[in-house]
């Protein structure tokens, strides 16, 4: 008599997907709102990723080739910002396509770090050059974010994670609190006292040996 296996493998697989979706306490686990927003988040940001990227390209060229009087930024600065420009472009293709999210993490994250550098660099360099590095970081930023919340790198885990552990800590109380820094005041000042006596000591000591004439 014959038997169907398929069966039984997707109760199994049926399974696992129920145990997969219950916590260590046995309440069921809702799926977190991140989760459910990120991947119609992540064709936006990716689109305005690249856009942002190819503005930033195009005008920095344009600069360097005909630089206007309002754009003060130095040659290498214009330089630097239409590489800039490149990295968002090329990750906002990449989001539209690839389904790698570490790859499409690892260029959002030099992405941000990236226009933070330039954002350092130019912020005292006119109005213009402040706007697009904040605008560069900013949509960086929310593609990274829009990243892990689609392919769940780990970013928003690891954050997850973190913040539980916070609330895990025992937190001092107010009278301890008190106590504790109170304590450590006495011990530097005790520990400047003392090291400003030695100083004192040591000083009158060398001096009143520089002062002996021998002979």
């Amino acid at each position: 008599m014959a038997q169907n296996l398929s069966t039984p493998k997707k109760d199994a697989k049926s399974a696992d997907k129920k145990i997969a979706k219950i916590d260590a306490h046995g309440h069921a686990r809702k799926k977190p709102f991140w989760s459910i927003i990120a991947p119609k988040l992540l064709l936006p940001a990716t689109i305005l990723l690249a856009a942002g990227g190819l503005f930033l390209a195009v005008y920095n060229t344009l600069q360097i080739v005909t630089p206007s009087e309002g754009y003060t930024l130095s040659t290498g600065l214009k330089v630097a910002s239409g590489l800039l420009g490149i990295l968002m472009a090329v990750a906002g293709v990449l989001g539209l396509f690839s389904k790698k999210g570490r790859t499409l993490m690892w260029l959002g994250t030099l992405s941000i770090v990236y226009a933070l550098v330039i954002l350092t660099a130019t912020a005292k360099m006119g109005t213009i050059a402040l706007v697009c590095g904040i605008v560069a970081a900013v949509i960086s930023l929310i593609y990274v974010i829009a990243v892990d919340g689609k392919h769940d790198v780990g970013l928003s885990r690891f954050l997850r994670e973190m913040i539980g552990e916070v609330k895990k800590l025992t937190w001092l109380s107010g009278k301890e609190l008190f106590s504790h820094t109170l304590a450590v005041a006495v011990f530097v000042l005790a520990m400047a006292l003392l090291i400003g006596l030695l100083d004192l000591a040591f000083s009158s000591g060398f001096g009143a040996l520089s002062s002996i004439k021998i002979g």
